[in-house]
């Protein structure tokens, strides 16, 4: 046996001997050493320390966890397995070392959001920095409380996932909208849903985000989108067999961007004769959105992001309600379609031409439209509350 082991078993044995009071001032002498000779101490004296203050914290008195825990919360070099113990109690002792302590990994705290209840979840949402899986994992295990203020968390950084989620539960959890419609980091295409489904005062505030954008930039997006649109037209069309009936739409299509005679009834023409593979580059042009965008509005299978593009571009219901069946798949979207077709009257072309301009200055790749897909299609919520949705228009 080492001198460290050994020593080691005498302070277990001294812990184990004592009385609950002298245990209780064995752990907060030893604790006390830490917190201000650790630098002193070697990374293995530090282990067996730590071991010893994880037993004797196990049966210490509420108050004395509670002062451990505050005294820890902030320390670089703090035992881990103390800090642990201490993040499994009682949210009374485990609030500061959940809010605070950086000694705590990633996967430590993601072990805690599966493993723990609301107040553990919540404690953690207040944390000054959270990483994209760690919000992730609270997006999908919190409740109302942790939601709320994981969402007013200016420190937390979400995935693309992560803020679908967080944009999916605000449809269903009234008091999320707010705080989720004011973070700055929420993609357009995630606003734009939060749009169907706010009331009206969050709905103007939207639209003042989008007020904010240079319409001289926005103007200069939108040149440059159909400019990569005719380019990518002509460049499939040249990869594709010169018959192919897509093909030949495509150069129709380039030809027309060129003479600036993409219209609404080219778009009705290429739904009549299934042209799926040249519609989009038709429909980006038209919305005046990169191609990539288009094809994520085309994906949603709520139409909510397309009823917006077609409101914006001015096209008719009846055209609307073609793009929407050309694109409907799988008999559960009919019943979607029904009802956003009723919708589509109700939304003002000024507000969605607003929105819109979003969706005209973004540019991402083209991979967003089947992480957009997938996160839809996965969904069970019915975005679609005809009733609210009507109000404040």
């Amino acid at each position: 046996m080492t001198a460290s082991a050994s020593r080691l078993n005498q302070l277990l044995e001294l812990a184990r001997a004592g009385s609950p009071e002298t245990r209780g001032k064995l752990l907060h002498a030893l604790a006390e050493l830490l917190l201000t000779e650790s630098d002193r101490i070697s990374a293995t004296a530090q282990q067996h320390l730590d071991a010893i203050l994880t037993q004797l914290s196990g049966e210490a008195a509420p108050a004395l966890k509670r002062d451990l825990a505050r005294r820890f919360a902030d320390a670089q070099r703090a035992p881990k397995g103390l800090l642990k113990a201490l993040a499994r109690d009682d949210i009374s002792i485990a609030d500061p070392i959940l809010r605070r302590s950086t000694v705590l990994s990633q996967e430590d705290l993601l072990a805690l959001i599966h493993s723990q209840g609301e107040k553990h979840l919540a404690a953690i949402a207040r944390r000054r920095e959270i990483a994209p899986e760690i919000a992730g994992a609270l997006a999908d295990r919190g409740g109302e409380e942790t939601l709320l203020i994981l969402a007013r968390n200016q420190g937390a950084v979400f995935s693309f996932s992560g803020m679908g989620a967080m944009t999916a539960k605000a449809r269903a959890f009234p008091a999320l909208q707010a705080p989720m419609t004011e973070r700055y980091d929420l993609p357009p295409l995630f606003l734009t849903q939060l749009y169907f489904h706010v009331p009206s005062a969050l709905k103007k505030a939207i639209l003042k985000r989008s007020d904010m954008l240079d319409p001289t930039l926005v103007e200069q997006a939108v040149k440059a989108n159909r400019r990569n649109v005719y380019d990518e037209a002509s460049q499939t069309a040249e990869n594709m067999d010169a018959d192919d009936a897509n093909a030949v739409a495509l150069r129709v299509i380039a030809e027309k961007i060129e003479n600036n005679a993409v219209d609404e009834a080219l778009l009705r023409t290429l739904i009549a004769e299934k042209y799926d593979a040249a519609f989009p580059f038709a429909f980006a042009h038209l919305a005046g959105v990169d191609l990539a965008t288009a094809r994520i509005i085309m994906d949603d299978r709520t139409f909510e992001a397309l009823a917006i593009a077609c409101r914006a571009s001015n096209l008719a219901q009846q055209t609307f309600a073609k793009m929407v069946f050309f694109f409907r798949k799988g008999d559960g979207d009919e019943a979607r379609a029904l009802k956003i077709l009723d919708v589509y009257v109700k939304v003002p072309t000024d507000a969605a031409e607003r929105v819109m301009r979003f969706w005209r200055m973004r540019t991402e790749a083209a991979a967003s439209a089947a992480r957009l897909s997938r996160f839809i299609e996965d969904s069970d919520d019915d975005p679609l509350t005809l009733t609210t949705r009507a109000k404040g228009w």
